[in-house]
């Protein structure tokens, strides 16, 4: 297939950044078996970051590497700037690359407007906790959940909020839960992870389901500020919140109090622990830092090693096929 310079450019920065995400994919399922052990040391906000930014890494690090240095390599080292034959498996690749992130995008913009579509109904703002406004759902699922992106709203079940059971002070103590998730960007954090999984049973969503856990407990951690009582309390109005969950599937994109039940003895049984997970010791934190220092250093002389021969390697990978 013959192609232009520009197009020709595109095409091999498209395949690159497939091809450095497979890699550190393949790199990321060596090395993340031995890192979680320390990781599932680390505070239950530790732990949120990390599994934020694990899934992602591989990602940001392809795209980044491809513009800082192939892209600009090539350009430097390229002298025929007329078409030029490109073989079928590098189109392939990067043509898959490219419907791959476009995937992601649309996937993205779906998740939104579904989101969008589920908590557009509403009976007013009732009050206001903390600037954060809270509204009354008419539907019974889900209890309590914050919804939008960047101008979030917790939307609280009229049949929640009418129950006699549900106090002020569990209102109150659930309401510093959800302006928790708010405070870190977590729904944000959930629409990006979500965009970027591709199969919903595959290891992909692994990822997905270890950072909505740990966000969950974050958030639990938050609201309850080391007291043993709000930590009773906040037990108390997850079971109560629990006794009344319909059997209905909500909105992907949002974050209830109860958003994944499977999680609830876990969470339950630590609030009233009052026993919140350990920080990471300072020689977990070297070790760990050695080791990724190791493996970036490691990368960066892989490709120092391969600039010498950095465009003849380009030339065959363009013309594979």
């Amino acid at each position: 297939m013959l192609l232009s310079y520009s197009l020709r450019l595109m095409c091999l920065a498209l395949f690159s950044v497939g091809a450095i995400e497979i890699t550190l994919q393949l790199l990321l399922r060596f090395v993340m078996p031995f890192a979680e052990r320390w990781v599932v040391r680390m505070t239950a906000r530790g732990q949120e970051r990390v599994w934020f930014a694990v899934p992602i890494a591989p990602h940001f690090l392809a795209a980044l590497l491809t513009l800082i240095f192939v892209v600009p390599q090539y350009v430097r080292d390229e002298t025929n700037l007329l078409p030029e034959r490109v073989g079928m498996v590098c189109f392939a690749g990067a043509l898959l690359v490219a419907m791959r992130y476009l995937f992601t995008v649309a996937q993205g913009a779906w998740l939104l407007l579904e989101m969008q579509r589920k908590f557009s109904s509403g009976d007013g703002c009732v009050i206001s906790a903390d600037g954060l406004p809270v509204y009354l759902s008419s539907a019974t699922y889900p209890q309590l959940a914050v919804t939008g992106i960047f101008s979030p709203k917790v939307v609280l079940s009229r049949h929640l909020f009418e129950s006699a059971a549900f106090s002020p002070e569990l209102l109150e103590i659930a309401l510093a839960h959800e302006r928790a998730h708010v405070r870190h960007y977590d729904n944000l954090k959930h629409l990006v992870l979500v965009s970027l999984t591709l199969s919903r049973r595959g290891g992909e969503e692994r990822w997905v389901k270890r950072w909505r856990s740990a966000a969950e407990m974050a958030a639990d951690d938050d609201a309850v500020s080391g007291s043993s009582l709000r930590a009773i309390l906040l037990a108390e109005t997850l079971l109560i919140a629990a006794r009344a969950v319909p059997a209905q599937r909500m909105a992907m994109v949002s974050l209830s109090l109860l958003r994944h039940e499977e999680d609830l003895d876990k969470r339950v049984s630590r609030l009233l622990r009052n026993d919140p997970n350990s920080a990471v010791t300072l020689l977990d934190c070297q070790h760990g830092i050695r080791a990724i220092g190791f493996l970036l250093a490691s990368a960066c002389g892989g490709l120092l090693l391969s600039v010498a021969s950095f465009h003849k390697l380009v030339e065959y990978v363009l013309h594979l096929g």
